[in-house]
């Protein structure tokens, strides 16, 4: 029995909507229901530089095994517009998420950011070996920015040889897209923050330029560990130097050494170097560590004594004397305490191991 035109045409648009309805709930899935990767569980990480085609993204989502319609995924790139809202950056990609879920997050999500601390008192190949260590760029780049004339021109302060002392000790959440040179216009730039309008108002009082202010700070973060201590330790170095006295002071020799092994000797001491304030008057020629705020303001804010010697405790605090016979009476005190705590510790020592036997 032949079917009718109309019962056919019937049937043939009935089998297209439903293969329309089919189509779309296929295509729905896909996009807002079916995980990126065929193991839903854990996620991938994606590095976008600055300037990368979307072309090369896309290749790399492919090879991590993200894109499960590679048609459809263009397709859909292309109604966002994501080769030109596309982000830079290091991102976290769930392996749960559906397509739409992924492209949204290239065009708006947010990138990592990795957290570094930088101490207080650290020199600039300390500072380096931190960024290094987090993977946050190459080393001998980072080194061949020390006397970068265009670096040098945002600390601020002319007569600068090197960046050392300008990288500010904070925490600070950087990208691994962030360029050497960018890691560090930051840092230089929390400097120039923390270095106020009052700093230099009180440094000019004082008859010194900043850069003399913050070579003195970095000696003063050096020397102790101390907060109480530091405007102490401060009035020693503004008194000998109003005395023309040498500063003589251990770090800056330390910084001055090649190789430093974790003793200092009179050799050492006796050795002229431009660091050695053992042998030079005045400043050393540059800061020897990138002070906090806390030296900084030590260095314009000295306390108001007349001491011109300290020595070490041994407890993190310091010993001060107006006088040489004063202090040296006070290093032998101090020295004679160290030998007998370390006479103790050895007989305890030696007692722990018999014990143990």
């Amino acid at each position: 029995m032949m079917r009718s035109p109309f019962k056919s045409f019937v049937v043939g648009l009935v089998l297209a909507l439903v293969g329309g309805i089919w189509a779309i709930g296929s295509y729905i899935y896909v996009v807002f229901e079916k995980p990126i990767a065929p193991n839903p569980e854990g996620s991938s990480i994606l590095l976008i530089p600055r300037g990368t085609p979307y072309s090369q993204v896309k290749k790399e989502l492919q090879e991590l095994g993200l894109v499960n319609q590679p048609r459809l995924f263009r397709y859909l790139s292309l109604y966002l517009n994501v080769a030109s809202r596309i982000r830079a950056g290091e991102f976290e990609l769930q392996h749960h998420w559906n397509t739409w879920q992924l492209l949204q997050h290239l065009t708006r999500g947010k990138s990592i950011t990795h957290r570094v601390t930088i101490p207080e008192g650290w020199n600039f190949e300390e500072i380096v070996e931190r960024l290094v260590n987090k993977d946050l760029g190459d080393r001998e780049v980072f080194l061949s920015l020390f006397k970068d004339s265009d670096l040098l021109q945002k600390t601020g302060v002319q007569e600068a040889p090197s960046l050392e002392g300008f990288l500010f000790p904070e925490t600070y959440f950087f990208s691994k897209i962030d360029s050497e040179r960018r890691i560090l216009q930051s840092m230089i730039r929390h400097y120039r923050n923390a270095y106020s309008r009052e700093f230099e108002i009180r440094a000019e009082e004082l008859g010194m330029t900043e850069y003399q202010i913050l070579i003195l700070a970095s000696i003063i973060e050096k020397e102790t560990g101390s907060s109480a201590d530091r405007p102490l330790i401060a009035s020693v170095f503004h008194n000998r130097l109003k005395r023309r006295m040498r500063l003589d002071s251990d770090p800056t020799v330390i910084y001055g050494m090649e190789d430093f092994n974790g003793n200092l000797t009179r050799k050492d001491l006796r050795t002229p170097t431009a660091y050695n304030t053992y042998r030079r008057y005045g400043l050393p020629p540059t800061p020897i560590c990138s002070p906090g705020v806390d030296s900084i303001q030590s260095a314009l804010y000295p306390a108001n004594e007349r001491f011109l010697y300290f020595v070490a405790r041994g407890d993190g605090t310091s010993q001060f004397s107006r006088s040489l016979r004063e202090h040296n009476k006070a290093v032998n005190h101090y020295q004679k305490n160290r030998r007998v705590r370390k006479m103790m510790r050895q007989k305890r020592l030696k007692q722990n191991a018999s014990s143990t036997l």
